[in-house]
C-alpha cells in the first residue's frame, strides 16, 4: 500500500460521506459543522497527518459512550441489550480517510472478493442476500421446486474478534506501516462508557477497556 498523505481535500470528502446529524460522541460535535466551518479543514488535515506519523491520539478520541438499548420487556438480563456506541466525530473522520485509502489499496489489488459485501463500501451486505432469496422463492414457487435453503448466523461476530487477528489481517493485506501502527495503537486505547437510560453507568475516569472485539452500532 501506498503511503498515506492526509490533505484538506480528505477531510472535505470525509465530512460530507457522513450524515450531518447522527449522534455525537465525548466531543460534542456533529458532521454538518465539521462540513460547514471550511476554514478548519487545512488544520485537520495537518494535525491528522501529525498523529499519524507519531501513531498516537488522546485518548478522548478512542473513548466512545456505549448506549444500551433494550431488545424486549426483560430489562434484567445484559444479554438482552444492544450495545450502540457513539464516537467523536474527530475520530470519525480521520478512520474514514483511512478507511477510503485502505479500501482503494483493497479494491485495485483485487484482495476481496467481488462476492463479498459485508463491511465494504457500497455493498448491502442484507439488502442483496433478501433480494436473492425473495427471487429464488418465487421462482420455486412459480416451478413447483423443491428447495433446502440455509443461513448461516455469527453469534458476537464483532464483539468477540481478538485484535490480534485484527492485527494480523492489517499485515496479509498489506496496509501501510505507518497506518498499521497507528490502528494498532489506537487499539489499545480503545475504551468505552456505558449509558442506561441516559445516564452513565461509570465515571468518565473509570473507563471500560475494550479487550476483545470492536465498537458496535457506529
Amino acid at each position: 500500500m501506498d503511503s498515506v498523505i492526509i490533505t484538506p481535500d480528505d477531510v472535505v470528502e470525509a465530512a460530507r460521506r457522513a450524515p450531518n446529524w447522527k449522534s455525537s460522541g465525548l466531543d460534542g460535535l456533529h458532521h454538518y459543522w465539521l462540513e460547514g466551518f471550511v476554514v478548519c479543514h487545512a488544520v485537520l488535515a495537518r494535525q491528522f497527518q501529525e498523529a499519524l506519523d507519531q501513531k498516537s491520539l488522546p485518548s478522548l478520541f478512542t473513548t466512545g459512550i456505549t448506549h444500551l438499548v433494550p431488545k424486549d420487556q426483560d430489562t434484567t438480563d445484559p444479554s438482552k441489550y444492544r450495545p450502540i456506541t457513539c464516537l467523536p466525530t474527530i475520530y470519525k473522520t480521520l478512520t474514514s480517510i483511512l478507511s477510503a485509502r485502505i479500501s482503494r489499496h483493497l479494491n485495485s489489488n483485487q484482495v476481496i472478493s467481488c462476492a463479498q459485501n459485508g463491511c465494504r463500501g457500497g455493498g448491502r451486505g442484507t439488502k442483496e442476500p433478501l433480494l436473492i432469496n425473495a427471487v429464488i422463492g418465487k421462482v420455486v414457487k412459480r416451478n413447483r421446486r423443491n428447495l433446502s435453503a440455509a443461513w448461516i448466523d455469527y453469534k458476537k461476530a464483532f464483539d468477540s474478534v481478538p485484535h490480534a487477528w485484527l492485527k494480523r489481517v492489517l499485515e496479509l493485506y498489506k496496509i501501510d506501516c505507518t497506518v498499521r501502527d497507528f490502528l494498532v495503537q489506537c487499539m489499545g486505547q480503545w475504551s468505552t462508557i456505558l449509558c442506561h437510560l441516559s445516564e452513565r453507568m461509570t465515571a468518565a475516569e473509570n473507563h471500560i477497556k475494550i479487550r476483545r472485539g470492536i465498537f458496535q452500532g457506529d
